[in-house]
């Protein structure tokens, strides 16, 4: 009886699939772009849907019906936003439609935000479609990154995929602008752009793709066709009150063979001009090379600017000329220039509180400084460089010439003094860099590095200050003081790849080499007008030297899911230095292993977990062993008293990283640890007026711990992007206060909620916000010491409204609001309120805009800080009411 059942059940299930047809195909645009999400309707003479699906990630649909119905009289219809719609009647006998879509263009002022943006993903390359993502209201590409999930732009122009910062910026595939792309996104418009590809795992030498591991992520503008044809730019003058300017002009050409991008800056509005300038990767391609610069030893005040956008604070006048320029020779050469220049003039008046909490003492030091700097910048970059798959060849030439000169007020603990400092520096390095690949398809790599650095400075401040620990007690005029230390860098290296087999092998041999100078006086004007050195130490007059061989073998594997490197630097390290002043003559030789090892774990094509892990032991530089005495601000002497600084450390890292890109999600998550031990400790003596530092030798622990993450989405019911971002870190580290081994936890915590989004039609609302909760304390020891736990608590959320109420008219109403407590101190409260309105007049290709910033006139800031043993107070003058009428002529 089963038997025959089953024989009834599979004769039934066959007579039904005989009576189904079936088609399947694919969609995809004239580049081979696979199209999804579309919308794949089977329909009949009468317009009712037959059958219905939606395009995969690959543009696959498959359609399915019973067979009532003559094929003659059925037909497909595909219909996507941004694409042209398709009608196709079947035939008979066809099974398979393979189908070419045609872009076409929208008008996102007519349509509502609740259609779909569009996002696609072919191999490492996620492509967003900028159209779908702009508002009317956008400007430059800038406005509309900031508005792509997983995208994230600071404050300063940095900009982060999934919370990784990019490795390259690219425009049509050319790196125009050498690291300084935020003048990129600051001014190309987002009309002349097509899309937005991020290039995950991206590797920039062709003849290295797909031999080697790479987990840098790129960004890529693609410039549309029509853009290309022509050079465009803008002319924006403004004017307004009380007596302020903000001007630009910029020009733009964006073709296969020649790509520049000039632009012109001046105002007195607020705006930092230097971020232009900024190369957001060279501190770690200068990490990565050993190259580590001297640090900045003099400086005019103790006190940063406050965490406020700069327009909020900054008294200036800037400008500035930006000029980038790249040429694509048919021989396959590409010829690049980069020149900055810019001059400034800016003012800043503060006045601050720093109480030191001491065993049977709390001193404080007290400081109001108004102070005038003028900083400026000549930055000149050359460069020649062929990319091919064969070889890849690259010589880089930079210059670069910058200072400060300022001069401030200033009264310390009722003491009052004026102070000069300047500041000059050079910078000049050459990169020559050769990749060939051989006929047995292993790589060679050739490479040399030479850069020479140097940074004077000088301090005068008058009148004379503690003389009790500079002058034996006895008033003095003034004193000066100058630090120098020019420092030549060479590195050449020659390495052998070999890409074939389950584990690519490569090996590099390298030489390092570093000299140093530290020159240094502290001079004493005395009363009668004689310059005298100070009495308490001799000046400097170090020579430093670095030299090394480097052997590194690294090996990586790649199987299945599966991503693992492992890196073996074998280092001999010599190090001298000496000064005949303090009969200083040493020598260091160490054999150094710092292995690195980092694994990854494809879950999906879409999603990775990844493990680093790397060891470090590396020697102090010439700022930890200079004997003489240097003034380093009105209120710190500093000097050493150790041998040659040695660190060795663990770090390690669990990161993972999710994306679902059709349905809009990014989430990223970490967990980082480093824990170090040094043989130095930085002494710090403490008294009313200075604070004397000597670094001297003590096995000082330094552990880390930190937490973050991160999430992205496209909300398509509201047309909105909203993210979400938080992270937690403790750090454990040791002071030595007066004599007295103090160790301190750190604890700090914040999260980060955005959103954009368009209510109605006309209405959009963006809001940000960030709490961050910071702890300091003592940790329980023997000390007889108690410092109050200190703990501050800062809410910082700001909110714009924009509202369109005529065609082409915007009105956007901004707020930011600010709450700071401390439980031992009074709450602080800042509301501040900006306003703007443009005019777009299409038929003249301008904007009309006037911006009213500050509309409280909020004129005073205030803010409390807290770092181990010390709890800082800062008060600062800012910008008032201003207004401001910009035209924007597109060229």
């Amino acid at each position: 009886m089963k038997a025959a059942s089953l024989f009834v059940l599979v004769c039934w299930s066959a007579s039904l699939l005989a009576q189904t047809r079936q088609i399947h195909g694919t969609l995809a645009t004239r580049d081979g772009t696979p199209v999804s999400l579309a919308s794949v309707t089977l329909k009949n003479t009468q317009q009712r849907v037959v059958a219905f699906k939606t395009s995969n990630d690959a543009g696959a649909f498959t359609l399915a019906w019973r067979d009532t119905i003559a094929i003659a009289d059925l037909h497909l219809e595909v219909n996507h936003l941004g694409y042209k719609n398709v009608r196709i009647p079947l035939s008979a006998g066809t099974k398979r439609y393979d189908i070419v879509m045609d872009e076409q263009a929208i008008d996102l002022a007519e349509v509502e935000v609740k259609s779909r943006p569009k996002i696609s993903l072919k191999g490492d390359t996620l492509t967003y479609d900028v159209a779908s993502f702009t508002k009317a209201e956008d400007r430059t590409i800038g406005d509309v990154l900031k508005r792509m999930p997983g995208v994230e732009v600071e404050e300063n122009g940095q900009i982060k995929y999934n919370g990784k910062a990019i490795s390259n910026f690219y425009v049509d595939g050319d790196d125009l602008l050498d690291d300084k792309y935020a003048i990129g996104t600051k001014t190309i418009p987002h009309a002349m752009v097509k899309g937005v590809e991020v290039l995950q795992n991206h590797q920039p030498l062709k003849v290295l793709q797909g031999k080697t591991r790479s987990e840098n992520v790129a960004l890529n503008l693609v410039i549309k066709d029509e853009a290309r044809l022509e050079l465009t730019g803008q002319a924006r003058p403004g004017g307004g009150f009380p007596a302020q300017y903000d001007s630009e002009l910029n020009t733009m050409l964006f073709n296969k063979k020649n790509k520049m991008l000039h632009a012109a800056k001046a105002n007195n509005v607020g705006v930092d001009l230097g971020t232009d300038f900024t190369a957001f990767n060279k501190a770690g391609q200068l990490s990565r090379m050993g190259n580590t610069r001297p640090s900045e030893l003099l400086s005019s005040g103790t006190v940063g600017n406050p965490a406020l956008p700069t327009h909020r604070f900054y008294v200036n006048n800037s400008g500035s000329l930006n000029a980038n320029n790249l040429v694509n020779l048919k021989n396959g050469l590409q010829l690049r220039s980069n020149v900055g220049l810019m001059l400034d003039n800016n003012h800043l008046d503060y006045y601050s509180t720093n109480d030191l909490y001491l065993t049977d003492d709390t001193v404080r030091y007290s400081e109001i400084q108004q102070l005038n700097r003028n900083p400026f910048l000549i930055d000149i970059s050359l460069n020649g460089q062929v990319n091919q798959e064969t070889y890849y060849f690259n010589n880089a030439l930079k210059i670069g010439y910058s200072g400060e000169t300022g001069n401030s007020s200033l009264a310390s603990n009722t003491v009052d003094m004026v102070q000069h400092l300047r500041t000059r520096v050079l910078d000049f390095s050459n990169t020559l860099e050769y990749v060939p690949a051989l006929q047995n398809r292993h790589i060679l790599s050739f490479n040399w590095y030479l850069n020479h650095f140097s940074r004077p400075q000088t301090l005068h401040v008058a009148p004379g200050i503690n003389a009790d620990v500079l002058n034996e007690g006895e008033p003095f005029e003034a004193l000066y003081q100058y630090t120098e230390t020019p420092t030549w860098f060479n590195t050449l290296s020659a390495g052998y790849r070999i890409p074939q087999g389950l584990i690519t092998q490569y090996y590099r041999l390298s030489a390092l080499n570093e000299w140093q100078q530290l020159h240094s006086q502290l001079h004493l004007t005395q009363a009668n007008g004689e310059q005298l050195p100070y009495a308490g130490s001799l000046e400097n007059d170090l020579y430093w030297q670095r030299h090394h061989a480097q052997l590194n073998a690294t090996y990586e594997l790649k199987e299945g899911p599966w991503e693992v490197m492992l890196s073996l630097p074998l280092t001999w390290q010599r190090i001298t230095y000496k000064d005949a002043g303090f009969a200083l003559d040493e020598q260091n030789e160490r054999l150094l292993f710092n292995p690195s090892f980092g694994a990854k774990y494809n879950t999906t094509p879409e999603d990775y977990l990844s493990l680093n892990y790397g060891y470090s032991n590396h020697m102090g530089n010439i700022n930890s062993i200079y004997r003489g005495a240097i003034l380093t601000n009105y209120r710190s002497l500093k000097a050493n008293d150790a041998a040659l600084e040695e660190r060795y450390g663990h770090n390690m890292g669990l990161n993972y990283h999710f994306q679902r890109n059709i349905s809009m999600l990014f989430l990223n998550a970490g967990i980082d640890y480093s824990h170090a031990i040094s043989n130095t400790i930085a002494s710090n003596v403490v008294t009313d007026n200075i604070i004397n530092t000597v670094l001297v030798p003590y096995d000082n622990t330094i552990s880390t711990f930190s937490l973050n993450a991160g999430i992205s989405k496209y909300v398509f019911a509201l047309g909105a992007t909203a993210a979400l971002k938080g992270s937690w870190s403790t750090s454990r580290a040791n002071q030595l206060l007066n004599g007295e081994l103090l160790p301190y936890n750190h604890i700090t915590a914040s999260i980060t909620p955005s959103i954009e989004a368009r209510l109605w039609d006309r209405i959009s609302v963006s809001y940000e916000g960030t709490g961050s909760w910071t702890a300091s304390q003592l940790i329980a020891t023997g000390t007889a010491m108690r410092v109050p736990e200190r703990r501050i608590q800062r809410y910082d959320q700001s909110m714009s409204l924009l509202y369109s109420p005529f065609r082409n008219t915007f009105l956007r109403l901004s707020g930011r609001h600010q709450y700071t407590s401390q439980a031992q101190s009074e709450a602080i409260r800042y509301l501040f309120a900006d306003a703007n309105i443009r005019y777009k007049l299409n038929k003249w290709n301008t904007d009309i805009e006037l911006n009213i910033t500050n509309l409280a006139n909020v004129t005073k800031y205030e803010t409390y800080s807290v770092s181990a043993n010390q709890f800082g107070y800062s008060r600062y003058d800012l910008r008032g009411r201003m207004a401001v009428l910009k035209l924007t002529v597109n060229l």
